[in-house]
């Protein structure tokens, strides 16, 4: 809305006056007076117009003032935060060229060197493991309940299988075949519920027994024994478990004889 000033309105105004009195036919007393009071009270009717619309325009006035300066306070507070991401910027720029020299410093042509040597002996192992054979083997008796007594001694054949990594052990005759020139470990558990009989079992390589475990008496409850060995063994060598003329075992489902072996390092 624009502000007209109230000069605009008086001069036309006193000058139609003016003209009016210059007239050839000058009115009558009655006349001129209320021409006067007419003009009167249009003047005052235009003063109060321009006044109010100077309390508009003042008002108008005001409300723009009071959003110019919270305008500049809002991008007074911009600024503030422009310069301090500014500021965080050009620290975290110093930081990241502060690391870049730090790694330059420390990843010298040794560091360099030493890292490359651990690599290669890291493939080198890997290379190594994956060509290692992998043999390892776990059985049991099973649900078998007793075997035993026999006359004779007897090849246990385990036939529950756990693990038969390599395929070295053959479930058919119990027999376990070294694949490969090196040292292995092998162990045992065997168990029996001992009235007036003795258990027990002998673990073989080819026709040499190595070691024995075994008990007897009339215990009326369950008695285990078990045993481990580790063996050197060459391509074909067999090892295998051997029940003893007279003596016996027994199993279930809880596994209670069980025959291990695996392959600790070639030779």
């Amino acid at each position: 809305m624009h502000v007209f000033p109230m000069r605009a309105f008086l001069v036309p105004l006193v000058l139609l006056i003016c003209h009016l009195g210059e007239a050839k036919n000058i009115p009558s007393e009655d006349e001129s007076s209320h021409l006067q009071t007419a003009l009167h009270f249009d003047i005052k009717s235009e003063l109060r117009d321009l006044r109010d619309m100077m309390v508009l325009q003042r008002a108008e006035l005001s409300h723009t003032m009071t959003e110019l300066r919270d305008t500049k306070t809002e991008v007074e507070g911009l600024k503030t935060e422009i310069s301090v991401m500014e500021s965080r910027l050009m620290s975290s720029e110093r930081q990241l060229e502060a690391m870049k020299t730090e790694n330059a410093v420390f990843v010298t042509p040794a560091v360099l060197s030493r890292v490359t040597s651990t690599e290669r002996e890291v493939e080198k192992l890997q290379r190594e493991n994956a060509e290692r054979p992998k043999v390892a083997f776990s059985t049991s008796l099973g649900k078998t309940g007793h075997l035993g007594q026999f006359n004779t001694a007897t090849t246990v054949v385990y036939k529950n299988i756990f693990t038969n990594t390599g395929g070295h052990y053959n479930q058919a005759t119990g027999i376990f075949t070294a694949p490969v020139r090196g040292v292995y470990h092998f162990s045992f558990t065997i168990g029996d519920f001992l009235q007036s009989t003795v258990m027990g079992l002998s673990l073989f390589k080819n026709e040499q027994q190595i070691i024995h475990s075994g008990e007897v008496g009339d215990h009326q409850q369950f008695r285990y024994a078990s045993n481990a060995v580790i063996l050197q063994l060459e391509v074909g060598d067999v090892i295998f478990m051997q029940l003893p003329a007279n003596y016996r075992i027994y199993d279930d489902s809880n596994h209670r004889n069980t025959f291990n072996g695996i392959l600790l390092f070639p030779v």
